[in-house]
């Protein structure tokens, strides 16, 4: 019997308690196939309080059960760069790992059980992005360097190698790449001869100017680097990245010299395209983490690559540059990894999927079908019935067309009267997008009667340079914009309540929300902020060395264009807010820092806008405790309750200052 009952109020199988639970892969996961034993590893919460990262195993044909491979007093994370990745790697059967608990490598004999440091103790260095050596004599990897009381401009950059045959840990490790702001992806090449890297420096982020350096290695006195030479991106502006060799010596990267990221191949001093001509798609996305990795080469046949071919897996044959997509039940794929098992090409990858979970999938690419799923939802699997399978739609913007994935209202044990509630979501970064995957998180949501617009506003990765670029020096205004006109389409589309629409977003997509609210403040009834930007001159002045010089490109230099930062910051405009806002904040934060919720929450008092904040002591940059997850749901739905006038039971609220029904 279907009931009738307000949106937002209807009963759902998705429980907040399962979210806190089980949220899926984290921004920094990795997965790991260790080319000598073909057994896979991937990082995944432990399922404590705590929110420790372990690391778990399976063999590539599934024939063994999920097993944790990392012991329980280690946290495998690391804080480069803040927003961390590339953790681990995996070589002959020994696992390297960062230990964010004390920020050391260590190295796991998987075979004895043992583990080791492999680098002096010292709490201010941060270790990722790990390259070993084919016989094991050396690993390499970028190491971050920090300070007390230190600013942005302080933390210095390197990348190092570390011995692994000698037993002085204060003699192991040494620089072999220092001067510029940032290293990335340090790879080897078959016989380690080669090195080839990625290094940028300030104002720039990895998807403005990178460059490719390529230099020889010797080990004869210690490793050493000689003719480092950088041999793409000092001629034209373009982002290099995931430079990776082939079996056969092949130095392969992706570029977005054509204005989309596409693969190449590095010959005769310079890139050649692996295309008859460019594509206008993406085969790679922005690099804000550690050890990503969009492409793969075979190892049985290194003039293939495993690929993305828009929402595909593909297989891209370099010498007749075509592109094969495999049939696979998913809508997109990452974390693409290649094996050779019982002399058949494998792909290893976390699969996304728009109406079931992201799994970890092994692919037999000969026989063009998953073999198995090493990796499953511990829930219960939900039913069809409620479950929104998003749809993307363009919408008019000033720039041109936008793009957002709307997800409807569904449960099948309800029904609701006129039109349903709004959540407009801004997502992070902000050089990031939304993909209209199947998400849970979002499914919490349209369970119980709210439609979701996930909106990839100008600025967003995945459409190009060019559309990247509509928030150089607009940030605060395209992404404004953007949000707003996607809640204002699909309420004049008949979609959504016009006096039903909210915004949330998370960091930089916190800041868009504040900005809509006030900036915009006539389009939404209600907000939700979570760690997100409201002084951008405070991030001017407190952000990490990795983004402290990202405003350079989206608003401009500080303190030279203060008055354009003043204007583009809620913090001096709050009172043009006209609806509730909540807000919640990690206290540990060093991303967003506290201070910004607070200055925040101090404005909307003076100036009495109604408002609610919610802080976590141990939270960082992004909730990782599940009794804190939950609670923010909970207070999210109780919070959008009171001020949309529907029912929420058993969840006890906040006070909500100055706000009178």
């Amino acid at each position: 019997m279907v009931q009738t009952k307000p949106f937002g109020s209807w009963t759902s199988p998705i429980t907040a308690e399962s979210l806190g639970k089980e949220s899926g892969p984290r921004h920094d996961f990795n997965v790991v196939v260790d080319p000598a034993t073909n057994n896979v590893y991937w990082t995944g919460s432990s399922g404590e309080a705590s929110g420790r990262v372990t690391i778990f195993s399976r063999k590539i044909d599934g024939s063994d059960e999920k097993k944790v491979v990392l012991p329980d007093s280690f946290n495998c994370r690391t804080r480069a760069h803040e927003y961390g990745g590339g953790a681990f790697t995996v070589y002959k059967n020994v696992l390297y790992f960062s230990n964010i608990v004390d920020d050391r490598l260590y190295k796991l004999d998987l075979n004895t059980g043992r583990v080791t440091p492999i680098v002096p103790e010292n709490p201010h260095y941060r270790y990722a992005d790990m390259e070993i050596d084919h016989e094991e004599r050396f690993l390499i990897c970028v190491r971050e360097e920090h300070f007390e009381n230190e600013t942005p401009k302080d933390v210095i950059n390197t990348m190092v190698t570390i011995n692994l045959l000698g037993d002085n840990l204060d003699q192991a490790v040494k620089v072999i790449a220092e001067g510029n702001d940032f290293y990335i992806s340090p790879r080897l090449n078959p016989v380690s001869t080669k090195l080839a890297y990625i290094t940028w420096n300030h104002p720039n982020m990895t998807w403005d100017f990178t460059k490719l350096h390529i230099a020889n290695v010797s080990v004869s006195n210690g490793v050493q680097l000689s003719d480092d030479t950088c041999v793409v991106g000092d001629k034209i502006d373009e982002s290099i990245m995931q430079p990776r060799y082939a079996s056969d010596g092949t130095l392969y990267v992706l570029s977005d010299r054509s204005g989309f990221w596409n693969p190449y191949k590095y010959e005769n001093g310079d890139i050649q395209l692996l295309l008859p001509q460019p594509l206008a798609q993406e085969f790679g996305g922005p690099t804000w983490n550690f050890g990503q990795t969009d492409y793969r080469p075979f190892q049985s046949d290194p003039t293939k690559l495993l690929c993305k071919n828009k929402s595909s897996l593909a297989v891209l044959d370099t010498t007749n540059k075509t592109l094969t997509n495999l049939p696979t039940p998913f809508k997109g794929a990452a974390h693409l990894s290649t094996a050779v098992y019982n002399g058949e090409d494998y792909a290893v990858f976390l699969g996304v999927s728009s109406n079931k979970p992201t799994t970890i999938a092994a692919y037999n690419v000969t026989e063009k079908k998953v073999k198995t799923y090493l990796v499953e939802s511990a829930l219960e699997p939900l039913d069809d019935a409620y479950i929104s399978v998003s749809e993307e739609i363009s919408f008019p913007t000033k720039l041109g067309e936008g793009y957002c994935f709307f997800y409807p209202p569904k449960n099948p044990d309800f029904q609701g009267e006129g039109l349903p509630p709004l959540i407009v979501l801004s997502h992070g970064g902000p050089t990031a997008s939304a993909d209209g995957s199947y998400n849970r998180n979002y499914l919490y949501w349209t369970s119980r009667g709210f439609a979701i617009a996930d909106v990839n506003y100008g600025g967003s990765s995945g459409y190009g340079r060019e559309y990247r670029n509509r928030l150089h020096k607009n940030w605060g205004v395209v992404d404004v914009n953007d949000c707003c006109d996607a809640a204002l389409y699909l309420a004049e589309k008949g979609y959504v309540d016009r006096e039903k629409l909210s915004i949330k977003g998370a960091s930089a997509g916190g800041y868009t929300t504040l900005a809509s609210l006030t900036f915009r403040p006539e389009v939404f009834k209600a907000g939700c902020s979570l760690f997100g930007i409201s002084d951008i001159t405070l991030i001017a002045k407190e952000s990490h060395k990795f983004e402290s010089r990202y405003i350079d490109n989206l608003i401009g230099q500080y303190p030279r264009d203060i008055e354009l930062f003043q204007k583009r910051s809620p913090i001096h405009y709050v009172n043009n807010i006209s609806c509730p806002v909540i807000l919640f904040q990690g206290l540990d934060d060093k991303v967003v820092p506290p201070s910004q919720a607070e200055v925040m929450l101090t404005a909307m008092n003076a100036n009495k806008v109604p408002n609610a904040y919610v802080a976590y002591e141990g939270e960082s940059h992004g909730f990782r405790k599940p009794e804190n997850i939950i609670r923010t749901l909970e207070l999210e739905q109780w919070f959008y309750g009171q001020i949309f006038g529907f029912p929420v039971e058993g969840i006890e609220g906040v006070e909500i200052s100055n706000y009178h029904k």
